[in-house]
């Protein structure tokens, strides 16, 4: 199995050329291809959030916590118009971050088991529809641009995600000794079949995602008209 560095480093260069190739099209800003390689690079850890004490487990819940309190207080701030003290601005972030590091976590680690359904397809779909979903709800739902961007931070974090299951099985193989170690195939898999409940769980999940989904066909007309553009522009060149 592959170690966190590798996972993060691997994860980190090919997000990382995959925006910067976005950028250069102009498909995105300096700071969307930023936000994409981040994604990207947070998505190559995720599989390992079910693996208790790891440092993708502290890293990913950390960054989880921090989101959290900057939604709720845009939340506050925003669709409450409330006012907050200095006192509050102290306390909110407090009880939020509490939460998710004292209750939400147990509870996360209670339910999974190391290379179980975290470390699926399946589950890197979900939450690869669950960022498209979010990134459309917060730049607005009214142009193409924002249903294209969001479905390209999801496939950032899919991509990331399936890096990783891949690393997993890569090192299954023992090269020097060329034999395959008892781990493969439990890492890159479409389900973990073993836990019915989370699978039928996040299939109805996947599902809901897939019907409350951003427009795709603007989206994959946008991209494919950039691609055929490249393309004409190689044949001239050549």
């Amino acid at each position: 199995m592959a170690n966190f560095n590798t996972h993060l480093n691997t994860a980190v260069i090919v997000t990382g050329l995959g925006s910067a190739t976005l950028l250069s099209a102009g498909h995105t800003d300096l700071n969307g291809a930023l936000w994409l390689w981040f994604l990207g690079s947070i998505g190559g850890l995720l599989p390992d959030i079910d693996s208790d004490n790891s440092t993708s487990l502290d890293t990913i819940f950390n960054l989880f916590a921090f989101s959290a309190v900057l939604l709720v207080l845009h939340y506050i701030t925003t669709e409450l118009i409330i006012e907050i003290s200095f006192i509050e601005l102290i306390i909110v972030p407090l009880l939020v971050y509490g939460f998710m590091k004292y209750i939400l976590r147990p509870i996360f680690e209670w339910f999974t088991v190391h290379r179980g359904s975290c470390h699926s397809v399946l589950f890197l779909a979900f939450c690869g529809l669950l960022t498209t979903q979010v990134t459309w709800q917060l730049n607005g739902q009214a142009t193409v641009q924002a249903a294209t961007f969001a479905w390209l931070a999801g496939g950032f974090v899919l991509l990331g995600g399936l890096i990783h299951l891949m690393l997993d099985e890569i090192y299954s193989v023992d090269l020097s000794n060329v034999r395959i170690k008892r781990s493969f195939g439990t890492a890159l898999k479409l389900a973990d079949f073993d836990n019915k409940i989370i699978t039928l769980a996040s299939i109805l999940a996947i599902a809901g995602l897939v019907y409350i989904a951003p427009p795709t066909e603007q989206a994959i007309i946008s991209l494919s008209d950039w691609s055929h553009f490249r393309l004409q522009s190689l044949h001239f060149t050549f």
